[in-house]
This record gives C-alpha cells, sequence and structure tokens, in this order.
C-alpha cells in the first residue's frame, strides 16, 4: 500500500521560483478544464522536495542526542576538525528522502520513498517584474537601477506528494514536513511565503492521480476536493481522514522507533561503521 498527499499550496505575496541557471520563473504548458493549455508558473517537485527535507532536518539535528550526536544535512559541509559531515543514512528522514554514502566499508545509496510532482497553478497567479536600485548611504538616495527581476504573486498551486510506504509513522512525517513549511523558492528568507492545505489522503495499492491530471480536471480550488472524491470511487483507492499531528519532535522520534527503520540502520550500519565522515 502506498499513500497520495493531495496538497493546495497558496502563495502568500511574490515568490521567486526559478532553476539555478537563469532568472526567469519557471512556466510550463499547463492543460486547464475547458481541454485547452496555459502557460502558467510552476513549482518544480524537487525543490519542494529539497525544502521540506530541509524542514525535517531541523528538527532531526535538534534532536542529534538521539541519533549519536551525529547531524544530518543535504548536501556534505566540513566540520571544525576537518571532518565531513552530509546525510547521515541513519534517520527517518534518510530513510524517507533517500541519500548517498561512502567510505571504506564500500557506498551505499538509497533512493528516496517520498516522491514529489511538479506543483501546477491554477490559473490565480500574476508576474510582476520589480526595479532593482542601490541606496547611496550617505544621500539616502536611490541611485542607478541596478535590475529588474519578475515575480510571481500569489494564486494556488496544485501538487501530488506519493508516499510509497504504508506505516502511519511515515505518513505523519511526510505531512508534518507539509504543515511545517512556510517559505519556498529562491531567497526565500524575504519571499515565497505560502500556506500548505492537505486536501485529501489516499490510501491506494498503486498511484491512483498526478499534479498534471488533476489541475486538468479542477476549474478552481473549490472544485478539487470533489475531483479527488471521485477519482478515489472510479479507482478503487481510500480516502483517509487527515491525522492530528503532535509536536515535529514527536512526530519525527516515532517515526525513528518504527521497525523497518530501525531495519535499515541495521542494514546500512556496516557501510558505515567502517566508513569516513
Amino acid at each position: 500500500m502506498m499513500y497520495q498527499i493531495i496538497v493546495e499550496r497558496k502563495l502568500h505575496g511574490r515568490g521567486i521560483f526559478v532553476t539555478e541557471d537563469r532568472n526567469e520563473p519557471n512556466m510550463a504548458p499547463t492543460p486547464t478544464a475547458d481541454g485547452r493549455a496555459e502557460e502558467r508558473p510552476v513549482i518544480l517537485g524537487r525543490k519542494l522536495a529539497a525544502k521540506e527535507r530541509r524542514t525535517l532536518l531541523e528538527t532531526r539535528n535538534r534532536l542529534k542526542k538521539d541519533f549519536k550526536g551525529i547531524e544530518c544535512h543535504i548536501s556534505p559541509t566540513a566540520k571544525a576538525g576537518a571532518t565531513i559531515e552530509g546525510p547521515c543514512m541513519a534517520c527517518p528522514v534518510c530513510f524517507t528522502h533517500g541519500g548517498l554514502r561512502s567510505g571504506k566499508g564500500g557506498s551505499y545509496g538509497r533512493a528516496g520513498i517520498v516522491l514529489y510532482d511538479d506543483a501546477f497553478s491554477l490559473g490565480d497567479s500574476e508576474l510582476q517584474m520589480l526595479t532593482m536600485n542601490a541606496v547611496d548611504t550617505k544621500t539616502q538616495r536611490t541611485g542607478t537601477a541596478l535590475a529588474s527581476e519578475t515575480f510571481v504573486y500569489g494564486g494556488t498551486f496544485l501538487n501530488v506528494v506519493t508516499v510509497k510506504h504504508d506505516a502511519p509513522e511515515i505518513l505523519n512525517l511526510v505531512l508534518d514536513s507539509i504543515a511545517s513549511t512556510n517559505s519556498y523558492g529562491a531567497r526565500s528568507r524575504h519571499y515565497g511565503r505560502m500556506m500548505n492545505r492537505v486536501v485529501a489522503i489516499l490510501s491506494s495499492p498503486r498511484p491512483v492521480t498526478t499534479s498534471y491530471e488533476l489541475v486538468q480536471m479542477v476549474k478552481n480550488q473549490n472544485d478539487v476536493g470533489e475531483v479527488t472524491k471521485r477519482l478515489a470511487k472510479e479507482r478503487s483507492a481510500k480516502l483517509i481522514d487527515p491525522p492530528k499531528l503532535e509536536s515535529p519532535e514527536d512526530v519525527l522520534l516515532k517515526a525513528h522507533k518504527h521497525p523497518d527503520v530501525q531495519a535499515w540502520y541495521k542494514e546500512v550500519e556496516p557501510y558505515l561503521s567502517r566508513g569516513d565522515k
């Protein structure tokens, strides 16, 4: 069995959703309910996954005493004493999102079991171009324009997150990352404020739908719930009531103690015990 989480992501204000090699918003031909295709903003699934993984890692690293005092990071990070720390491959975040470690004991890689579709716009976003100016600190006047940048302003994005595991503890871990993350995209300290709402959770032995399919079946955000119910009935999936989540620390520790996660730690241990950090 697996879960599919239908998420409505609502942008509050401006967001910068770009790829690394260019400074223009990511756009995609998005199918609409009337059979057409419109060029609309899109938030790439890998960007959502990375941000929500980092949210989980903030909680996990606050609890590093429960993980032998070791921190976990998405990318290898230089630490004092010339050691390198990256994915620890010994926590529920790595179990869920995957990772790779290499050392004297060999290389160990794990594919993630949480899969993110791209988040497609429902067509209620606007594009804004703003000009940035430098301020003279002596005169407190703006000088010559430095650059212009295009922002996505407001709007609703529809997204499907698939969890390829049937344990409620793993589902809750992913749900917590969705509920606890509210800032996405480039320069997310200043832009990209977003509120996420779980519209539905589907339980099924196989995938039920995708973001791409859903966005062409709904005319506005009020249709998402009914469309999801119809798909669940047609495709023999079960609708799950969203659980009431405990604190992020409790959610992560319960996933940490799950038998499948503990068994995975034992599988990885021979690679880590003889490996270099």
